[in-house]
C-alpha cells in the first residue's frame, strides 16, 4: 500500500464522525508533509468524504496491514475522543484485514509501549 492510499484511509477515519478536530487536522497535515502528499491529493481525499463515500483500501501484505491499523489507532486517539463511528470503522477494518482480537490487542499494546 502506498502512502497516498494510507493517507486517504486516515482522512476517511478522521472524518467519519462528521467533524475534524484540530488535533486530527494537525496529524493529517503532518502525515501529508512527511509522506509527500500534494495538497491537491489532500483536497481529493476530503472531497470524497464530503460526497459520503467511506471506503478503505485494505493492504495485501501483513506488514502493511499492521502499519495501517497502527496509523488508524493513532488517528483515533489523537484528539482524546474515541467516537463510536471511528471505533466501528477501525473494528471493521481490523476484521477485513483478518486480525484476531488478540492480534489487535497486541498492536494496541505495542503502540502504547512505544509512546
Amino acid at each position: 500500500m502506498d502512502k497516498q492510499e494510507l493517507f486517504h484511509n486516515l482522512v476517511q477515519l478522521a472524518g467519519v464522525d462528521g467533524k475534524f478536530t484540530d488535533e486530527e487536522v494537525q496529524l493529517l497535515v503532518y502525515k501529508a508533509e512527511l509522506w509527500g502528499i500534494p495538497s491537491a491529493e489532500f483536497e481529493t481525499a476530503l472531497a470524497s468524504l464530503c460526497n459520503g463515500e467511506i471506503t478503505l483500501n485494505i493492504p495485501i501484505h501483513k506488514n502493511e496491514r499492521v502499519e495501517m491499523l497502527q496509523q488508524m489507532i493513532l488517528m483515533m486517539a489523537i484528539d482524546g475522543e474515541l467516537a463510536d463511528t471511528e471505533k466501528s470503522l477501525c473494528a471493521a477494518a481490523s476484521a477485513s484485514m483478518e486480525f484476531s482480537s488478540e492480534e489487535f490487542s497486541a498492536i494496541v499494546d505495542a503502540m502504547i509501549e512505544s509512546n
